[in-house]
């Protein structure tokens, strides 16, 4: 069925690197993009140098450029900016005798936004928007990032048409908690799935400290999961047409037209 969330692109994305992350074009799905990058130091790391005791883990800056793809009939662009800092090689992959320090690079921003979750047909119209705005602040803000994701809950929730409102009560409005207890009693695999994504958006609201990306990145698999789950009829199918198939077990026969008849 395919992997609808591809974690490690951003996890690779975010940092240190040394080496670009190899990319697929999302566009033409033949060739890696190749990156155009521009540094440049920072005024408080320059003016560390300046320091007698100066160290080149103290040196940083930041960086733009493009990612490009390089076949003609694509030409897919993107542009990209972050930091950077020298790191000691081992921790990456390993400088020279003469020089064991590499820039290490951490990606911020990518524009075009890249696709965060692939949605299966029937998915609803606005979830797009919620996931796309979610991917553009990922690398940067992952506390962001877990918002959009804890709202577009809702936007399936709606979807399906699970009730906003108390009973009898059109004024006082249901918890995202109490619709997907809910919606739990028509899909609990997707519905445990979108709790999990949940609470990790809870601490993103609630909690002083920005989320650790990694959080946001286990957040976002249950929720492409539950995506699928609810979605993607890829898996139903297979089952339906296996169960057919065993049921005329050693009765198939080639001279049939089509095997699931």
């Amino acid at each position: 069925m395919g992997e609808r969330f591809e974690r490690g692109k951003f996890e690779k994305l975010a940092g240190p690197f040394s080496e670009w992350p190899a990319l697929l074009c999302p566009l033409c799905l033949q060739i890696t993009l190749e990156p155009d990058i521009n540094e440049f130091e920072s005024v408080t790391s320059a003016t560390a140098r300046n320091a007698e005791d100066w160290d080149p883990t103290d040196i940083s800056g930041f960086f733009y450029g493009e990612l490009k793809c390089p076949r003609t009939p694509c030409g897919n662009r993107y542009v990209v900016v972050g930091s950077w800092t020298y790191d000691w090689g081992p921790a990456n992959v390993s400088g020279s005798e003469e020089d064991p320090y590499l820039v290490a690079y951490k990606v911020k921003h990518i524009l075009p936004e890249l696709v965060l979750i692939e949605l299966p047909d029937g998915s609803p119209p606005g979830l797009q928007t919620m996931i796309s705005a979610a991917s553009a602040s990922l690398l940067s803000d992952p506390s962001a990032a877990a918002n959009r994701i804890r709202s577009a809950i809702d936007c399936i929730l709606d979807h399906k048409k699970v009730r906003k409102f108390h009973q009898g009560n059109r004024k006082k409005r249901l918890t995202t908690h109490a619709r997907i207890e809910i919606f739990r009693a028509k899909n609990p695999p997707a519905a445990d799935q979108l709790m999990a994504m949940k609470w990790i958006g809870n601490v993103g609201s609630h909690e002083s400290e920005a989320l650790p990306l990694a959080w946001v990145l286990d957040g976002i698999e249950h929720f492409a999961r539950a995506v699928e789950i609810i979605y993607d009829t890829k898996e139903k199918e297979l089952m339906r047409r296996a169960a057919i198939i065993n049921k005329k077990g050693g009765k198939l026969r080639t001279t049939s037209s089509n095997l699931v008849r």
